[in-house]
């Protein structure tokens, strides 16, 4: 799996974890996570951060602690973390 497919696959944990009405490639790899969607974000809220937390060490094997909270700013910031953990585990 490439850095595109992961990125793809991060969008599609969201829908599918998260039960969004939209489709995967849709969303920006930018778009803010936690602004409401009339701002151009999804409305996320803590409660999802944690589910996605879980969702991507699944996935992925990547451990995300408190100190990384950050990461959910966007699916750019999520699959860059991914990358730089798949990375250095090499």
């Amino acid at each position: 799996m490439d850095a595109n497919e992961r990125k793809l696959r991060i969008k599609e944990i969201l829908v599918e974890r998260l039960n969004l009405a939209t489709d995967p490639a849709g969303i920006d790899d930018d778009a803010l996570l936690f602004v409401a969607p009339d701002e151009g974000g999804l409305g996320l809220d803590s409660v999802d951060a944690l589910e996605l937390a879980v969702a991507l060490n699944g996935e992925f094997d990547v451990e995300i602690g408190d100190e990384d909270m950050g990461i959910f700013e966007s699916v750019q910031k999520m699959a860059d973390f991914v990358e730089n953990h798949l990375a250095a585990a090499v």
